[in-house]
């Protein structure tokens, strides 16, 4: 894919959302903290982009992720 940009907070609206797979794309910016709101988020492949920043904490309240993946971008910090 070439998907590039930003990933949109209106995502988080989604609230049905189990499965994002953006991987091997150029997506930039920072993960939202909306992202947080996605309670039926199973898995979340957002490798192989150029993302930045940290892992918002608002990740922890997804409590049905099974896969997260954001190897290979410039993300720094803790989980």
């Amino acid at each position: 894919n070439s998907i590039s940009g930003t990933i949109p907070a209106e995502m988080s609206k989604l609230s049905q959302l189990k499965y994002v797979r953006l991987y091997n794309n150029i997506i930039s910016g920072t993960i939202p903290s909306d992202m947080g709101k996605l309670s039926q988020l199973y898995n979340l492949w957002l490798n192989n982009n150029a993302i930045s920043g940290t892992i918002p904490p608002e990740t922890g309240k997804l409590s049905q992720l099974n896969i997260l993946s954001l190897n290979t971008n410039s993300i720094s910090g803790t989980i």
